[in-house]
């Protein structure tokens, strides 16, 4: 079976710019609240699907290439550290990107509950630990990854 194309959706994808600038900024309190903007399913599973995007691209992009299990792992163990103001543990962000990398769901592999939040945390640390050049962003980054999945599927 042939991929669909990721279309972004443009009101999802700006709920998802703003929660991703306070877990970026490890601000908890903001964070929570910008994520009450996902409490209907449709919003959830919109930005879920953007968050494992985002999150399996920049992968490949930091290990220039599909991620070896290894690789996997090291990355969430440097995830889990950098993010200890989350409650994101190695084991989970492994499990994470194991399933975003491999393009599979995310049911049965996390608690339904917690994938959400996990995927925000895992997308926002990558995205903003990637080495950029001067005056780049990770929100410039984010519109280069966006283009990018778009642009590919």
């Amino acid at each position: 079976m042939a991929e669909v194309p990721l279309k972004i959706d443009e009101r999802v994808e700006q709920l998802v710019r703003d929660t991703l600038h306070w877990a970026v900024k490890r601000k908890p309190v903001e964070f929570d609240e910008a994520l009450k903007a996902f409490s209907d399913r449709s919003t959830r599973q919109s930005a879920l699907e953007l968050l494992a995007a985002i999150s399996a691209f920049v992968s490949a992009d930091i290990c220039q290439g599909k991620p070896s299990p290894e690789q996997i792992q090291q990355l969430a163990e440097e995830v889990a550290e950098a993010e200890a103001w989350s409650s994101a543990t190695s084991p989970e962000v492994e499990a994470f990107l194991n399933a975003v990398v491999a393009g599979r769901p995310m049911s049965g592999v996390l608690p339904a509950d917690s994938v959400v939040v996990l995927a925000f945390i895992v997308a926002a640390s990558l995205l903003s630990s990637r080495p950029k050049s001067e005056g780049d962003w990770w929100f410039n980054y984010l519109d280069k990854v966006e283009a990018a999945i778009e642009a590919t599927g």
